[in-house]
């Protein structure tokens, strides 16, 4: 719109010239679809005065001057050039040229000889750059299929969380635009391969060009380089349909757009399907929290009555009955040098159905208590949010920033529940979460190596719940109201710079919590267990941290000083708390690069926080059928100190990778459980004690391409240990011990042949002990096989084989997938066809154990059922 403005204002003054147009073919009569018009003047013919160029043989231009005589000449690759003479032009009048261009003679070459060839990386600076080509596969659509293959890159299906160099990376920009924020999924599972050149994964990120070797220099992203030529605007529709095994219709639809000019950029996706694909940030399916939502969580407040989760060990894409409608759009908008907009727009409306039994078998006092819970839920989730930031340079060194942020969700999780296969129920969960946010940045750059940044956040969060539960075998309704309200306030000043070979931040700030929570329960219209606390959190503090280097060495300190007051206030319990608390947090780590390829680090830490909101009402809260949630709160301080070690290695050239790490991690002063548990209810307690907790975390990931062998090995292992304490049913303090062992191993080949195959093995070891018990243990194997059959040039087939064993001890109970793929993509061709099947065995169920201290689960569930569909995509 601006640019038409400006054009209907300069338009008068363009028309004191000369008016060009024309066509432009061969001599066939063929359009060309690209050429130049040079203006020249005729009697300087060797100097271009103006210029233009002709899409698909159509050229119109307005003059900006006048001129005695007007040379044009047309040029274009593989033709002769031709040209045009206007001698004394009119400047009212319109000259139409048409011109045909005669193809040059090209002489064939006998012998050509490629020298070098494209390598598949490049190191400049802090900037490793993978060439997209030579790491892709033909299967591969979106741009997490690729950064799955790229070595020291790590990408967590699941939440969507990426990694580089074991760090998370801060954001993944498109051509240097920040344009998804912290919700960067949204790009990497959206974005065709087809668009991308190039993956730059960037050391010593910032994104405040103010900031720029200034800051730190610990955070790392990924930019996404887009193929010369992806401007004005690019994307790719996939329209998918088919038939299930009970002949109902499969779809999975969705539509990208791309938009690129000087001044604008955008991303906006649409997305509908029903075979469990989420193509969004957020799930609402299993238990996985976004990257964003990590990051914010201490901004939003609690949900107590959670909603029925799917925690699986098998992909979502195989359990998720879902209806899913998604759409996005994301937009930078630079208004002049100093001014840009950026707005992310959201929309979520779904419809996930399951079917899960719950079969827990207890084991407490050497007894033993067996108990089931079978839910038939129908899930309905519609989320609504929009995000705007702003971006001011005041002036050329200083910045002034402004985020907003404004999301509604309502879930309505309706269910029917028969638990011990006699006693029915009918639950109905309404809940609602509103959440404002916006933050205020300004940044001042007083030097080359010295910046002051003032920063103001406000976060408001509300969740009201709503859960009626229907004991249809005594005719007992019970309405449980549940509502978190909270209001943060935070104010910090900081002072950053680099001096000589350190680089330091010192802030001081002042932070302000209230959290109100309201319940009540309601059983046949008695009113009983109301909650009514009120908590305030205020603090002041003062942040330090130095990073400096010396040769090879990097120290970091860093430290925190905190005066931290807290209340509670229960009138409704006749409680009143408050407690006043100096901390002292204290970090260092130390960190020594071998080479540019690898380093070592160790870091240590205390962290001293107070308890989560959610502890702080003492009254039972009704979560479903079974359970009730109470507390004993406390404002005691959690003492938390983590040790880690971590190697790592990228040698790119040799094409190998490895990274390991061991942490250690002991908390002092904890919340612990006491479980009352009988066949019809579990009701949990949660209490404070000064006891510890601790963990001990080893993780090993390698990476090897085997050249002789044309193979790439990887070896992912990580090793577990948690010592911690509970009460079950009235027992004394019990001392509990949890190992978990996780080895996985894939092979993939490269072999120059027809077939390639990949390879993925997972084993997984539980056993929770607890003292004077003997330990409840399981293993679980996995493996999955994917075949690759190269037919030709355009034909691709994939046969894929998941194997799953719950329980090794019961090799009976055991699962296998069998899903196809044939993939008809032509060479130069815009569009492509996939021919897909699902689940063509037609597994109807899934178990899978789960091991606690006193108990095994075994969770059943259903799946989607058997599907064939044929899917079109058209590259825009």
């Amino acid at each position: 719109m601006k640019n038409l403005v400006c054009l209907l204002i300069l338009f008068p003054l363009f028309t004191i010239a000369q008016t060009l147009k024309g066509s432009i073919k061969d001599s066939s009569g063929n359009s060309i679809p690209f050429a130049n018009i040079l203006i020249k003047e005729n009697e300087n013919p060797s100097i271009i005065v103006e210029y233009t160029y002709a899409r698909n043989g159509k050229f119109i231009t307005i003059l900006k001057k006048k001129y005695q005589t007007i040379l044009v000449e047309v040029t274009s690759q593989e033709y002769y050039n031709e040209t045009f003479i206007i001698q004394n032009p009119n400047i009212e009048d319109t000259y139409s040229i048409d011109f045909i261009l005669q193809k040059q003679n090209i002489t064939e070459l006998k012998e050509v000889v490629v020298v070098s060839e494209k390598k598949s990386y490049s190191i400049k600076k802090d900037t490793l750059t993978y060439n997209i080509d030579k790491y892709k596969d033909p299967t591969d659509k979106k741009v997490q299929d690729v950064l799955k293959r790229l070595p020291g890159i790590e990408v967590n299906e699941k939440s969507g969380e990426i990694k580089y160099k074991g760090k998370s990376v801060e954001t993944v920009t498109l051509d240097g635009d920040n344009l998804f924020g912290y919700n960067y999924s949204l790009g990497t599972k959206n974005i065709n391969i087809d668009m991308l050149e190039q993956v730059q994964a960037i050391d010593n990120y910032s994104e405040n060009p103010l900031l720029k070797g200034i800051e730190g220099g610990e955070k790392v992203s990924l930019n996404l380089k887009l193929k010369k030529g992806k401007t004005d605007y690019s994307g790719d529709i996939d329209f998918g349909l088919g038939l299930n095994s009970d002949l109902n219709l499969v779809n999975n639809s969705n539509a990208n757009i791309l938009g690129i000019s000087k001044n604008y950029k955008s991303f906006g996706t649409m997305t509908y399907n029903n075979i469990g694909i989420n193509h969004s940030p957020f799930d609402y399916f299993s238990s996985n929290k976004s990257i964003e939502q990590q990051k914010e969580k201490d901004l939003v407040t609690h949900k107590i009555i959670s909603e029925t989760l799917f925690n699986n060990g098998i992909d979502d894409e195989r359990a998720n009955i879902n209806n899913m409608f998604f759409s996005n759009y994301n937009s930078i908008f630079k208004v002049n040098k100093r001014l840009s907009i950026r707005t992310n727009l959201y929309y979520i409306n779904d419809n996930i159905k399951l079917n899960q039994l719950n079969t827990t078998e207890n084991k407490i006092q050497n007894e033993t208590l067996i108990t089931s819970d079978d839910f038939n839920t129908t899930k309905k989730p519609q989320f609504y949010r929009g995000d705007v930031e702003l971006k001011y340079n005041t002036s050329k060194n200083s910045l002034l920033e402004y985020n907003t942020k404004f999301s509604y969700e309502n879930i309505k999780s309706n269910s029917s529940i028969t638990a011990n296969q006699i006693n029915s129920f009918k639950s109905n969960l309404k809940s609602e979460s509103i959440f404002f946010n916006h933050r205020i940045l300004y940044t001042n750059k007083l030097n080359n190596n010295k910046a002051i940044q003032i920063q103001l956040n406000q976060a408001y969060s509300n969740i009201p719940q709503n859960l009626l539960l229907n004991n249809q075998n005594t005719s007992i309704i019970e309405e449980q109201n549940s509502n978190f309200k909270k209001n943060f306030l935070d104010a910090i000043v900081i002072l950053l710079g680099n001096k000589s070979k350190f680089k330091y931040s010192f802030s001081t700030g002042a932070t302000y919590e209230n959290t109100d929570y309201n319940s009540i329960n309601n059983s046949n219209q008695t009113a009983t267990n109301f909650n009514s606390p009120n908590y305030f959190e205020k603090s002041i503090y003062a942040l330090g941290s130095i990073n400096y280097r010396l040769n090879n060495w990097s120290i970091m300190p860093l430290f925190s000083i905190k005066n931290l007051n807290q209340q509670l206030n229960d009138t409704q319990n006749l409680n009143k708390k408050s407690k006043s608390d100096f901390l002292f947090e204290p970090s260092f780590t130390i960190r020594y690069t071998i080479n540019n390829k690898s380093f070592i680090s160790s870091k240590a830490s205390l962290s001293q926080t107070p308890f989560s909101e959610e502890y702080i009402f003492i009254n039972p809260i009704i979560t479903n059928n079974r359970i009730k949630i109470a507390n004993t709160p406390t404002l005691e301080i959690q003492k938390t100190q983590i040790y880690s070690l971590n190697y790592y290695n990228n040698n790119l050239y040799k094409q190998f990778f490895m990274s390991i790490g061991i942490s250690y991690q002991k908390c002092n002063g904890n919340y612990f459980s006491n479980f009352l548990i009988n066949e019809n209810e579990t009701i949990l307690n949660n209490f404070y004690l000064n006891e510890k907790n601790d963990n001990l975390n080893l993780i090993l990931s390698t990476e090897k391409f085997i050249n002789e062998l044309s193979t790439t090995l990887k070896f992912t292992s990580s090793v577990s240990k948690s010592n911690y304490k509970n009460i079950v049913n009235t027992s004394d303090l019990r001392n509990n011990t949890s190992n978990n062992v996780s080895n996985e191993l894939t092979i993939s080949t490269a072999f120059n042949t027809k077939i390639n195959f990949e390879n993925q093995s997972n084993y997984l070891y539980s056993s929770n002990k607890s003292e004077n018990n003997s330990s409840i243990n399981n293993k679980m194997f996995t493996n999955a096989l994917k075949i690759k059959y190269k037919h030709s040039s355009s034909i691709f087939y994939v046969i894929n084989g998941d194997y799953f064993m719950p329980n090794t001890n019961n090799t009976s109970n055991d699962y296998l997938f069998l899903d196809f793929s044939v993939i008809y993509k032509p060479k130069g061709k815009k569009y492509e066809f996939n021919l897909i099947g699902k689940n063509l065995l037609n597994n109807t169920i899934f178990s899978q154990i789960q091991t606690a201290d006193f108990s095994i689960s075994t969770l059943q569930n259903n799946l989607i059922s058997r599907y064939v569909f044929l899917n079109f995509t058209y590259n825009l």
